[in-house]
């Protein structure tokens, strides 16, 4: 003799069968927007430019606006001068910028480094022509949860800030 288990829940009432239907359309609908907007960039790496003018300068930092831990993540200084460069070319960076990233090398490199509390202050040779171009070549740390922060970049002029710029970047799962 057989005995009969049921493998279906209890009776429900319509009320509850129809809102147990309706929350599951709303997470499909939430999981196909998800995947979409996956699929058309909008959760990837992305860059961005900001620019600051001040003391004879221009500054302007490409930079990651969003990113992934271990990815190279680009940041690009340019500082314009008119009329070119007669001394060396300081730049001064957020500190908690080398934290975040892991930088493999300066193009061009730095004559000279200084750290201080929350800055670390890099000096360039001077460019022939008016616009020095820093490349650095960082990956975002492999090991860096989600997270946005805003950083800085600034050109120094006799040890003072001519021109700061600050940017935000968004590290993704």
């Amino acid at each position: 003799m057989a005995h009969h288990l049921a493998t279906l829940p209890g009776h429900r009432d319509p009320d509850g069968a129809r809102r147990a239907r309706n929350l599951r359309r709303v997470g499909i609908v939430a999981l196909l927007v998800f995947v979409a907007t996956g699929l058309v960039g909008v959760l990837g790496p992305r860059t961005s430019d900001v620019a600051a003018d001040g003391g004879g300068y221009r500054l302007v930092a490409h930079h990651a606006q969003i990113t992934r831990s271990g990815l190279a993540t680009p940041l690009r200084i340019e500082v314009t001068r008119t009329g070119g460069f007669d001394a060396p070319v300081t730049l001064a960076f957020d500190k908690d910028l080398f934290d975040r990233l892991d930088f493999q090398n300066f193009y061009p490199n730095p004559a000279g480094e200084t750290a201080a509390p929350h800055r670390i202050v890099y000096e360039f040779d001077p460019p022939g022509g008016e616009i020095l171009s820093v490349t650095l070549d960082a990956r975002t740390g492999p090991t860096q949860p989600p997270s946005a922060h805003w950083y800085w970049v600034a050109v120094l002029d006799d040890g003072r800030e001519a021109a700061r710029v600050r940017f935000r970047m968004v590290v993704l799962p």
